[in-house]
């Protein structure tokens, strides 16, 4: 069975239709990817596709598996049999591959979590961040490949993508409450309720350092939240995220204070809310411009 081709006969067919691939996706309800992946020998048609594919073609599924027109000696079932041995095959391989990346990823996770929990260890704010990152890096990249050169339909799509931000979502959750509650060890019982002084004092103390991790660290830390309410909770609207985004923060806040594990600062809630908004705003405008 030559899968090249299937691939130049699928072309050829849609071409000869005058259809496009975004038109042929539609007609079967998967990704304009999967056509592309079809059409190029990166991938072949599910083998619960064939006979729907065959029929928007207008052609006979035996056509399409022999890739050519009006086959002579060709037997569907053992066409069929053979299909699936060699799309079996390269999904296989494709799911090897996948597991691979994610096994990393947790290895690389619980080697951040052995060592956050070590009360000998003081790890480092960007060492913390950096490991998260690779981590959900892999996590991304493995369910990119998913979907580029495995998933088909769009519920395929939307699930596979659902999972990889539910992954990331539950590291940047770990990391969050470690960084901002459970991985303090010395107890601190202090408020400031004045905006903007400690912003001021920070920044007059000339240490790049703790700018860095009290100004910008604060900015930042809470962005990819706002990432995940947007996409992965679906919360839209801009007064909703406000309202979540300041209550979240001011929740942290007083439990850092209750509990003795930080500083209830005003400053920080105006920075982090600052920063969720500013993420918020910027991302909405991203997504219409692409959507234009």
């Amino acid at each position: 069975m030559d899968l090249n081709k299937i691939s130049n006969f699928i072309k050829l067919k849609r071409k000869e239709l005058g259809i496009t691939q975004e038109e042929l996706a539609e007609k079967l309800f998967v990704t304009e990817k999967a056509v592309s992946r079809w059409e190029t020998g990166r991938g072949t048609p599910d083998i619960s596709l064939l006979i729907p594919l065959s029929k928007e073609l207008n052609i006979d599924v035996s056509e399409l598996l022999s890739g050519e027109a009006n086959p002579k000696n060709q037997n569907e079932i053992e066409q069929l049999i053979k299909y699936n041995e060699v799309t079996k095959a390269n999904k296989f391989n494709l799911q090897l591959k996948l597991i691979v990346l994610y096994v990393l990823s947790i290895l690389i996770f619980l080697f951040y979590l052995r060592f956050e929990y070590d009360p000998a260890v003081e790890l480092n704010y960007f060492i913390r961040l950096f490991l998260t990152v690779i981590a959900s890096f892999l996590i991304i990249v493995g369910n990119k490949i998913y979907e580029n050169n495995y998933a088909e339909k769009n519920d395929d799509k939307k699930r596979i993508k659902k999972i990889s931000q539910s992954i990331v979502f539950a590291y940047y959750i770990i990391l969050l409450f470690n960084m901002i509650i459970f991985a303090r060890y010395n107890r601190i019982d202090s408020y400031n309720l004045i905006p903007f002084k400690s912003i001021i004092e920070i920044f007059n103390s000339g240490n790049f350092y703790l700018i860095t991790i009290n100004i910008f660290g604060n900015l930042l830390v809470f962005m990819p939240l706002e990432y995940f309410m947007i996409e992965l909770f679906k919360i839209n609207k801009l007064l909703i995220n406000f309202i979540l985004s300041f209550m979240f923060i001011l929740v942290i806040e007083i439990f850092q204070f209750v509990f003795k594990v930080g500083v209830l600062d005003i400053d920080d809630l105006i920075i982090c809310t600052f920063g969720m908004m500013m993420f918020y705003l910027i991302y909405r405008k991203i997504k219409t411009y692409a959507s234009a």
